[in-house]
């Protein structure tokens, strides 16, 4: 069999974003296992495998994942620092010495996960306190990831803000992405940058490709999902042509995030959305 013709861009495809159960294409991959994933994404001519849960994963299942990703040539795209469960608690707006040490080891335990993936992109997620105002801990949430991105830098890892729109998780912080693009540029660190999530944009503020040519400079790694739903980029009110294109126009040379689900899932939705995205990356 021929390999396949490369893709344009460099598309990653995911391990599991809402749970480790549920990979990009569980219905086509010989299993949902990460290395029969990550055997399958390659084989498609993917770029990169993103596993943003990877820091949680047990020892055994890291290493193997490190292992099939080094075998087939991929590059490891972001993580998310912390786990599922702390992705609602105000990790990054510490009050005391236990919220310091709860945010120290969730930093540690992630730059150490990040150099054993040769992860370089670190996402930042963080929830709210219910008694301080959104301008104060705004303050406080810039103070520590200043300092966090001091860290960052010195082990070649950059932290990427993300605004998460209140639909898909409630109780965050950064809900918009004008919000976190203003952060980034308050914290001015070489390492800190922003996420550019096309499903999470598009269901609070819309003007993807405005928000893109306005904060081009400060973007540092691109999602794709459409809308609504989470859906794959050919299903759903976003051109995602449009975007790809804007992408491309730009010089943008990381990764592409492929985070989303399927409208309906099965093996004819994930064929369809990889024949959708070789026309289309094709025409770029």
């Amino acid at each position: 069999m021929m390999p396949p013709k490369p893709f344009r861009l460099r598309y990653a495809a995911h391990l599991g974003f809402r749970s480790l159960d549920l990979p990009l294409f569980p219905h086509s991959a010989t299993s949902r296992d990460p290395v029969d994933q990550i055997r399958y994404a390659a084989a498609l001519g993917f770029a990169g495998i993103q596993d943003p849960w990877f820091a949680t994963r047990p020892t055994d299942d890291q290493g193997r994942i490190v292992a099939a990703i080094r075998e087939h040539g991929l590059a490891a795209a972001s993580i998310v620092c912390g786990s599922p469960q702390d992705i609602r608690r105000p990790l990054w707006q510490p009050r005391d010495t236990a919220d310091r040490a709860a945010l120290k080891t969730a930093i540690e335990t992630t730059f150490i996960a990040a150099a054993r993936l040769g992860a370089r992109q670190v996402a930042v997620v963080t929830g709210r306190h219910d008694d301080m105002t959104d301008a104060a801990q705004e303050t406080l949430f810039a103070v520590t990831v200043q300092d966090a991105g001091e860290q960052a830098r010195a082990h070649g890892i950059t932290l990427m803000l993300e605004a998460i729109s209140p639909r898909n998780v409630p109780g965050l912080l950064l809900t918009r992405f004008a919000q976190a693009a203003q952060l980034v540029r308050r914290i001015d660190r070489p390492a800190v940058r922003l996420i550019y999530d096309t499903g999470h944009l598009q269901a609070t503020e819309g003007d993807l490709l405005g928000n893109f040519e306005r904060h081009r400079d400060i973007i540092g790694l691109v999602q794709i999902a459409n809308h609504p739903g989470r859906t794959e980029p050919s299903v759903g009110e976003i051109n995602m042509a449009a975007i790809l294109r804007a992408v491309k126009a730009s010089g943008y040379q990381g990764l592409i995030e492929l985070e989303h689900l399927w409208a309906e899932p099965g093996a004819a939705a994930e064929r369809a959305g990889i024949d959708w995205l070789r026309m289309t990356d094709a025409a770029l």
